[in-house]
């Protein structure tokens, strides 16, 4: 079983370190040279966090990032309103943890070099050329034609491996724009001795303020905001990120009522620090394999963009990172017929959709309570969090990705029962259970 790659952001870099766990041949192609870093943070909830210790990365993420359990809101006198925990060492096993997404990265690819994982950089993917029961042969731009098992596409938003899943699906801009800096200051109360750094959301009427510690002392903080902003072409956001004066003056509106230890931070601001994030959103895709051989999948981003507010777009491609390895190495090992292949793809498919749909539905009512409280309190009841209510998130942050109706899938187990009838094949998870309801077949 060989399985070829495209990308080597998170969702790559995870998928080819359990496939390697589990004796299976990859390799990675990335478009970018090596080594690229990229932009800003990520936040990583118990669900992503459990996976990457299963892979012995927790240990060194934990002491390069910032690690807390609870988020504050607050309002613009500095009161608090409400607390979410987005981690719980007690409850879930972990705490939640802010890293830089350069410090993410140079951990994953530490561990792909030591482990013998090939990447291969400044290798751009065209297109497929063929695809069969047996495997898929694409083409690179400079003219290479590789075959493989299986390609998997986590080449993000603008995928392009997705032209050959959903030729006519293209991510659109949501109207969102988050602008965000990074200020080397720690952000706690005015007795730094008496209460560490906090992660903490400030909503006023008219603005809002999400300010994020980093590194693992707290030393420097993201200050972020969104504002309404029209759609750009790609060449006109490419002008708007490096005009720092304009983005400066977009994100100091409205922060003339905020508390003082904000106003404090924002004083701190390098304008060269400044950057932009549109939000992307991408249609639904009725299938993330190619059919009907299911040889082509796509992860994370590139089958599904999950808004940022609650930290689950990285988490999700982790686990559909993990979860696909998993199925991949258990259906080589059974050394299934092309067509069962197919099926066990197809049941890990539709396991993830339904965890991604509960996940998106929890990422969009985090993201309303981010709003201005003039702007959320024209949505109807439902849409958002109101103060004070406290959802259970156990399905999301605990041990196993199947404590709900959505389940996530940790292994596909194929029993050739006693008696007349089909192979039965079932999506196991980590508690034992079976299909979508219980312990049932899922396909026959």
């Amino acid at each position: 079983m060989h399985v070829a790659i495209i990308g080597a952001g998170a969702a790559g870099l995870c998928i080819a370190l359990t496939l390697h766990s589990r004796g299976i041949k990859c390799t990675i192609y990335e478009s970018k040279e090596a080594p690229f870093r990229g932009l800003g943070a990520l936040m990583l909830a118990p669900n992503a966090l459990r996976l990457l210790d299963s892979l012995g990365l927790y240990t060194q993420l934990r002491s390069r990032g910032f690690n807390f359990s609870n988020v504050e809101f607050r309002d613009e006198s500095d009161t608090i309103t409400d607390v979410w925990q987005m981690g719980n060492p007690e409850r879930y096993g972990y705490d939640a943890l802010r890293i830089t997404r350069p410090v993410f990265l140079d951990v994953l690819r530490a561990a792909v070099a030591e482990r013998g994982i090939e990447v291969k950089y400044a290798t751009k993917y065209s297109h497929v050329i063929k695809e069969t029961a047996e495997g898929v042969t694409f083409k690179l731009v400079d003219g290479t034609q590789v075959t493989a098992d299986l390609l998997v596409g986590a080449d993000g938003v603008h995928s392009d491996v997705r032209k050959h899943i959903a030729p006519n699906v293209a991510p659109h801009y949501s109207g969102n724009l988050a602008i965000i800096a990074t200020v080397n200051h720690v952000f706690s109360d005015s007795d730094q001795h008496q209460r560490k750094p906090q992660t903490t959301f400030f909503n006023g009427k008219n603005s809002a303020m999400l300010v994020l510690p980093q590194e693992h002392d707290g030393s420097q903080a993201c200050l972020g905001t969104q504002r309404k902003y029209p759609e750009q072409s790609r060449e006109d956001w490419v002008h708007l990120s490096y005009d720092k004066d304009k983005l400066y003056d977009l994100f100091m509106a409205n922060t003339e009522n905020w508390p003082q230890r904000v106003k404090e931070a924002l004083t701190h601001i390098d304008k060269s620090n400044i950057y932009i994030w549109p939000f992307n959103t991408l249609p639904d895709l009725p299938s993330w394999t190619s059919l009907p051989h299911r040889r082509t999948i796509l992860l994370g981003d590139a089958a599904h963009a999950i808004p940022p507010t609650g930290g689950q777009g990285g988490c999700q491609a982790i686990e559909d990172a993990y979860t696909l390895a998993m199925v991949i190495s258990t259906m080589s090992r059974a050394k299934l017929s092309p067509e069962l292949f197919a099926r066990s793809i197809d049941t890990w498919q539709t396991a993830r959709q339904q965890r991604i749909q509960k996940a998106r539905t929890f990422t969009q009512q985090l993201d309303n309570n981010r709003l201005p409280m003039a702007e959320r309190n024209k949505l109807p009841n439902g849409t958002y969090w109101k103060e004070g209510e406290h959802p259970d998130l156990s399905w999301l942050y605990g041990a196993g990705l199947a404590n709900s109706a959505a389940k996530g899938v940790a292994r596909v187990e194929v029993r050739k029962e006693t008696g007349p009838g089909p192979l039965r094949i079932r999506a196991a998870t980590v508690d034992g259970t079976y299909g979508m309801h219980g312990n049932q077949a899922v396909r026959t």
